[in-house]
Parts: C-alpha cells; sequence; structure tokens
C-alpha cells in the first residue's frame, strides 16, 4: 500500500487512540464483533453473490434496488465512482415518495428487470414500502432478490417462501458496515463492476492494520481523526470529484451514526458527537468554503482528491487577448481541479483550520475498496478509543417506532 496515500497533517498523534482503545478493538474483534473485517476475505459468498448477479443478468437489462440508508449508500458510492455501463443498468431507490418511484421505473419493458429489496434487518419500513410499490408497478412475475439476514426478520422467511433468490448479510455486520457484503456487492457485480477488486483493495488495508496497527493507513487516518474530535465539532469531508461525492455521503452516515452517542460503554451520559459535513469540491468553493474561512474555527476539513492531472495539447490561442481565459488555454479543467483543491487545502490551513488529505491515485475498484475499509476501520476504533458502541444506534428507535405507530402497525 501507498504511504502517501493520506497526509494528516502535522497534529497527529496515535496517543489519541492509546492501547486501551487498541486492545478493545481486537478484544471486539476476536468476539466476532467486527464483521466487516471479515468480509473481504469471505470468498466463498462472494462467489455466490457473483452467480447470482449473472444469474438476473442474463434474464433482466435493469436491476431496481429498494433500500435506503446503509442499503443504498454505499451502493450508491460505488454506482457513481466505477459504473462504466458496460453491465446491466441499476437504479436505486431509496425514498418512499410516490413520484420518485413512478419516473424510476418509467418506460420499463415488462419482463425486463429484477428488483432487490435490501434491508438488513427484513423490516425497514421505507424499503419495504418502495419494494412494494415496485412490486405494484412492474408485476408480481418479476423475479425479487431479497438481501438480509438470514436467521432474524421476517423478509428472509418471506423470500424462502415465495422462492425467491436471496443472499446474506452477516449477522455481526451492521447496515452501515455492509458496503463490501452482498448490500453493496450483488448491485455492483450486476451493473459489471470488478468486485473482486474491491475486496483486493479493502483487504490489503486489513492486511496493513493487523501489520502496522497505528503506522497503517487506517491507524493514522484513526489518529488524525480523533484528535480534532471534540476540539472541531464539525467534520467537512470535500472530494474533489464529482464521481466520489457519494463517497462523502456514505461516509456521513458511518462517522454519525456510529459516534453520536448519548451514553458511553458504562452507561455515563456524554452527549457527544461530530457532524459531518458531506461537501463537494469545487462547487462548494462558491458557497460553503466563505463559511469555513471566515465563519467559527469549529471545523476540521477532509479533502479526497485522485491522481495528478495531465495537461492538455497546447491551443491555438483563441482567446489569448482575453485576460481571464489566456491563462487557462492548453490546461484541462482536471488541472484547474486539483489546483482548486491544493489552494483550498492551504487556505484553510492559513486561516488555522486542521485539514487532511486522501489522495489516491486514480478512481479505481481497488481503491475505493482501500477507503471505504480505511474510514470503517477508524471510524469502529475512535468508537472504543473514546468508550463508545460504534455500532449500535439507539437513536434511531424512538422515531422508528413512533413511524410504526403512526401507520397502524400491529403491536405499536
Amino acid at each position: 500500500m501507498s504511504g502517501n496515500l493520506f497526509d494528516f497533517g502535522t497534529d497527529y498523534n496515535w496517543d489519541h487512540v492509546g492501547t486501551e482503545g487498541f486492545d478493545l478493538f481486537n478484544r471486539w474483534r476476536q468476539q466476532g464483533r467486527m464483521g466487516f473485517l471479515e468480509l473481504p476475505l469471505n470468498r466463498k459468498l462472494h462467489t455466490d453473490t457473483l452467480e447470482l448477479a449473472d444469474k438476473c443478468r442474463s434474464s433482466s437489462s435493469i436491476l431496481f434496488v429498494a433500500g435506503i440508508g446503509g442499503s443504498s449508500l454505499g451502493l450508491r458510492a460505488i454506482l457513481s465512482a466505477l459504473d462504466d455501463h458496460s453491465g446491466g443498468k441499476v437504479v436505486v431507490v431509496d425514498s418512499p415518495d410516490s413520484e420518485v418511484i413512478k419516473r424510476a421505473v418509467a418506460g420499463t419493458e415488462p419482463g425486463d428487470s429484477t428488483i432487490s429489496v435490501i434491508t438488513k434487518s427484513g423490516g425497514t419500513s421505507e424499503t419495504l414500502s418502495i419494494f412494494m410499490a415496485l412490486r405494484k408497478t412492474l408485476g408480481k412475475k418479476t423475479p425479487v432478490v431479497a438481501v438480509t439476514d438470514p436467521e432474524k426478520g421476517e423478509l428472509g422467511k418471506l423470500a424462502f417462501s415465495m422462492g425467491w433468490d436471496s443472499l446474506p448479510v452477516p449477522a455481526n455486520v451492521g447496515g452501515r458496515f455492509s458496503v463490501l457484503s452482498p448490500v453493496g456487492l450483488f448491485p455492483a457485480a450486476f451493473a459489471g463492476i470488478d468486485t473482486a477488486e474491491l475486496l483486493n483493495g479493502a483487504a490489503e488495508v486489513v492486511e496493513d492494520f493487523d501489520r502496522n496497527a497505528g503506522n497503517s493507513l487506517a491507524g493514522r487516518i484513526t489518529g488524525a481523526f480523533l484528535s480534532r474530535f471534540r476540539s472541531h465539532p464539525v467534520h467537512v469531508f470535500m472530494p474533489y470529484s464529482d464521481f466520489l461525492y457519494n463517497t462523502a455521503l456514505w461516509f456521513a452516515q458511518l462517522w454519525a451514526e456510529s459516534l453520536g452517542k448519548a451514553e458511553d460503554l458504562s452507561g455515563n451520559k456524554v452527549n457527544t458527537g461530530q457532524t459531518p459535513l458531506a461537501c463537494r469540491g469545487p462547487a462548494d468553493q462558491h458557497s460553503l468554503v466563505q463559511l469555513f474561512m471566515e465563519g467559527p474555527s469549529d471545523k476540521t476539513v477532509t479533502i479526497l482528491t485522485e491522481g495528478s492531472p495531465v495537461g492538455s495539447e497546447p491551443q491555438p490561442g483563441e482567446f489569448k487577448k482575453v485576460s481571464t481565459m489566456a491563462y487557462l488555454e492548453g490546461r484541462s479543467p482536471d488541472e484547474l481541479r486539483m489546483a482548486e483543491a491544493e489552494a483550498t487545502a492551504t487556505a484553510l490551513s492559513e486561516r488555522g483550520l486542521p485539514v487532511s488529505r486522501i489522495n489516491i491515485p486514480e478512481i479505481s475498484a481497488g481503491y475505493l475498496g482501500q477507503i471505504f475499509m480505511s474510514l470503517e476501520i477508524a471510524t469502529a476504533l475512535a468508537g472504543l478509543a473514546m468508550g463508545l458502541d460504534p455500532l449500535n444506534q439507539p437513536g434511531v428507535e424512538r422515531g422508528k417506532i413512533l413511524t410504526y405507530k403512526a401507520m397502524g402497525r400491529e403491536g405499536y
């Protein structure tokens, strides 16, 4: 792995994690609670996923995915970064909005699609509502693939009774850590994306972490992020590529839901958290960066870039007499985009805000797998280092209960 993938600035210190946090992480791992670390090496699950994707693609050209939160954000990140339209078309529907669903299926030929309903618990109301609407619109003969916990919840049982194909989400893998399970990989494989390389990239990160601990890529990211967690309550995650913006949205859920907690592991009231803010460079230079530069000094910024831009061939000088354009001739838009990323990082640092840099040589399945796994390890390790449970999400349950009650679900 490249040692230059991450630049943590000048205030990095592994002591922010400490041996207790690392020991607790390893203990939870030995107890089987860190299932996301096992996904890159679960080759049988990957083989089953590929075989089912091939089967579905042989009879359908479109896969409609019903999912929300951890069942859609990681998938959107994969598709936006890697989908080159060489395989089947994947349409993600993650809003229980009748008009959104109507537009998603508009023009779909009968018998040309498959529906994948993805929910780890098997009972996510939004996902099931979307699925039911898709099934009503596309017809009951439309093939269905259920991606869910094979033991808990009613969806797995329903899939068995209905004769639908299904893929498991391992019991020890939480929804927001499931991007490298069939949750993300089945639709990605349907789209023709190299899912083996995604897993290989993630496996490299796990191997690096096991070998180098605090000096690994994931370890250094953890130390840097933790060093700013309490001093800077807003974490700006800003990719300078539109293809990686959905990765920022995926990270926002991972970081917020894992580390925003009312109580620590001992039951003490802590009400802690750091608000992640997904930004889109360079577009947000013309909106939010003004706030970052002159507003409250409560932001830490992570800038994600890719590659080194190659200049364009010299141009004939059509605009050489126009001062606002002459300096751009012979320069590619990518050169400008990367120059802006560097300039923004420098300006924010000069302002006194801590800035981290993640740079991948190119947008590829392998490097995206490295990003996913590095940030998942950093999130889980940061939580345990602060005495938090990074795997639960008690704060969202009350809203679910009130929704069930409002909709008249039995027992609520």
